[in-house]
């Protein structure tokens, strides 16, 4: 691969409306940038003045994640003291790099709830005084040809710095009743304090990625190769369109997160209790939306279920729910669709990650869902509603008692 020189700020030039349909990814695009680990210390060191001492990707989707430590010699005059715990490099796909106002909200959206105590990545300058760049890449034919046959190469894609967060993802420590309690808790901390927040651009961006986009997931069907995986996904998808467009308009909404799971999650623990876990932040805002706050909550009991090994996954929702109305109600009408709006995010995972990996088969990342995914959401669905939600508020009412 070859980095030019030309590095472009971010103008008016690139800007397109948030509510483009072209905005959505389509079978066969490739969007993932194609850096690797040795071109970032060029990078960093020509868009941020800073010199690289080491370099770890880190997991990512369709854009790349890379932590890294820097020297304490700064070359950016808008830099005035060094994050200590290191930096995450993070270079945004191609399809959103388009969209200079959703990488303005995301960072946005991090300001003020950092601003409000919060423990969320924050933005740094660049050596020009903004908070994001378009980096043009240009891809050896070879590695190419090999790679990419049927696509060309976009070139274009917005860099930002953010500081990293000290702690250990959800992922990486042993699930609790009481860790899925404080998610819940937690999440509904976080819608509440986003109601507060304004923006209108986002207001109508249109993502894959959003519950709302679940019908489109028929145009991904086929990178799902099982035949009983396919029945499952077209009958929650059905049920979708019965049961949950009818009722989108009447959902109340606002700015959510998109992506609460065991992977943007920080747990850490505090002093005098070094065994035992707490949720102490919140990572990856590149899903955020204004949609249902329902959806928020759907996603959140998805990602929980999917490797729990200390009850059922059915009873996973039952604790993050216990936690959240903490916080927040929740309608009648919200709990008469909660378990076809879970299980939409079960199938817009599995189905658009099966996608992704079809495109991208070295980024085992994305089957980290299905490894598990399909088993879980067989016997989640194949369950009465009816039993889930008794479930569910039995689990709640111990917590009232």
């Amino acid at each position: 691969m070859v980095i030019t020189t030309q590095y472009i700020i971010v103008s008016s030039k690139i800007k397109m409306s948030a509510s483009s349909e072209n905005e959505m990814l389509l079978p066969g695009q490739i969007i993932r940038p194609l850096v690797k680990l040795g071109d970032v210390p060029a990078i960093v060191n020509k868009i941020y003045g800073l010199t690289t001492l080491s370099v770890k990707e880190l997991n990512s989707y369709d854009d790349k994640n890379f932590y890294i430590q820097v020297e304490s010699t700064i070359n950016n005059p808008h830099i005035k003291e060094l994050c200590p715990s290191g930096y995450v490099l993070k270079i945004v796909n191609s399809l959103d790099s388009k969209n200079e106002n959703l990488i303005k909200a995301q960072n946005q959206m991090m300001f003020f709830l950092h601003a409000r105590g919060f423990r969320v990545p924050k933005p740094e300058k660049n050596i020009h005084g903004t908070y994001m760049t378009l980096e043009k890449l240009t891809v050896s034919s070879d590695e190419f040809v090999q790679n990419n046959a049927n696509e060309e190469p976009s070139g274009l894609h917005m860099v930002r710095l953010l500081t990293f967060i000290e702690g250990k993802i959800l992922h990486q420590v042993t699930y609790t009743k009481e860790l899925f309690f404080e998610c819940g808790a937690y999440l509904g901390k976080l819608n509440n304090e986003l109601k507060d927040f304004c923006n209108e651009d986002l207001k109508s961006r249109k993502c894959l990625w959003s519950l709302e986009s679940t019908p489109k997931l028929k145009k991904f069907v086929s990178a799902v190769k099982n035949e009983k995986q396919i029945n499952l996904v077209q009958e929650v998808l059905a049920a979708w369109n019965l049961n949950i467009i009818p009722e989108i308009h009447r959902l109340e909404k606002g700015f959510i997160h998109g992506d609460f799971n065991e992977q943007n999650i920080i747990v850490n623990t505090k002093s005098g209790d070094p065994t035992t876990f707490h949720i102490d932040g919140l990572l990856d805002f590149g899903d955020i939306q204004y949609s249902c706050y329902l959806f928020e909550i759907a996603i959140a009991i998805m990602y929980q279920m999917v490797e729990v090994n200390c009850m059922p996954p059915n009873d996973v929702g039952g604790y993050v729910l216990a936690g959240y109305l903490t916080q927040r109600n929740i309608s009648k009408n919200d709990w008469d669709i909660l378990k076809e709006c879970v299980a939409a995010r079960f199938i817009q995972s599995l189905v658009l990650g099966a996608y992704s990996h079809e495109q991208d088969p070295g980024n085992g990342y994305l089957l980290v869902t299905a490894a598990k995914g399909w088993d879980v959401l067989s016997k989640f669905w194949k369950t009465p509603k009816e039993d889930i939600l008794s479930r569910w508020k039995d689990i709640i009412k111990s917590y009232k008692a």
